[in-house]
């Protein structure tokens, strides 16, 4: 079937072309020219598809036909007067069809158009009304297509359950508290602090006792009356390692103490299953208890 509209169509298409082409003068651009070429010889491919009843083949053809000349004023009628063309390869080749992938091809080919255009002529150039029209039945028909395909399709199976037991599952026994635990690491810790409490008395002492004999050493030549600035420092820090004796002295019994009392009170909370022992502690240089149980 040949083209209703192809005589006026065609011949309008060429005389732009001849309208384009540079003086004889002056020759064209290598470049354009082979675009031209292949811009012709792509169309007249597309007609004889359309000719011989091809129309979604010529519609291809026309598309790749136009891409070989870039949205540019120049180009701007020839690439409308394709895409026209296009617009009834489409009409007639998909007149009737469903499918939303034959109606998404067409669809999406006019909008791209119609995007292009728009980035390189702005919105206030108008764009081919047979072109947009075009373009928006697709997209309808498109749409409507898709909605009729997701009713149609087959509902997706569920798994079979076995009859539900709407019984609640029993909450997690809470722990028991167990105050008895506090008391006990507490009483550790206070013990922990009466040993470092005598730790720190003996060496307390130990350095005072070796300031005193370097303050009595006769290579020192020290006085308590009129003592040097070394004897003086001598002093000084015997003074300050008599007072961490005597403080670690004075705060171990008690911390070890109140440990201890903590401990007891805790391990008899805990109740008379568990095994609790105390034991004498001896090492060198320290002498206390030791306290075996399980927490």
């Amino acid at each position: 079937m040949k083209h209703a509209t192809r005589p006026p169509r065609v011949l309008s298409l060429f005389l732009a072309l001849a309208m384009l082409a540079p003086p004889p003068a002056f020759a064209a651009p290598a470049e354009d020219a082979t675009a031209l070429a292949a811009f012709e010889a792509g169309f007249n491919e597309g007609q004889a598809k359309f000719d011989r009843g091809e129309h979604l083949e010529a519609a291809r053809t026309w598309i790749a036909a136009a891409a070989n000349l870039k949205e540019t004023t120049a180009n701007r009628e020839n690439r409308a007067a394709v895409y026209e063309y296009v617009v009834d390869a489409f009409t007639r080749g998909l007149q009737g069809e469903k499918r939303s992938e034959a109606l998404r091809e067409a669809a999406e080919a006019l909008d791209a158009y119609c995007e292009a255009f728009t980035r390189a002529y702005g919105t206030e150039t108008p764009i081919s009304g047979k072109i947009t029209a075009a373009r928006d039945d697709f997209k309808q028909r498109l749409a409507a297509a898709e909605a009729a395909e997701a009713e149609q399709a087959p509902p997706i199976e569920q798994p079979l359950e076995g009859p539900r037991d709407d019984t609640p599952e029993p909450l997690p026994e809470p722990t028991p508290p167990r105050p008895w635990k506090g008391l006990a690491i507490g009483g550790g810790v206070m013990i922990g602090l009466g040993v470092g409490a005598a730790v720190v008395a003996g060496v307390g002492g130990a350095r005072g006792k070796s300031l005193e004999q370097q303050f009595d050493s006769p290579a020192n030549m020290c006085s308590l009356d009129m003592p040097s600035p070394d004897c003086q420092g001598l002093l000084d820090r015997g003074k300050g390692a008599n007072s961490m004796a005597i403080a670690g002295a004075v705060l171990a019994p008690l911390l070890a103490g109140a440990g201890v009392a903590l401990l007891v009170v805790g391990l008899k909370r805990r109740g008379q299953a568990d095994k609790t022992s105390f034991a004498p502690a001896l090492g060198p240089g320290f002498a206390g208890i030791s306290l075996r149980g399980s927490f």
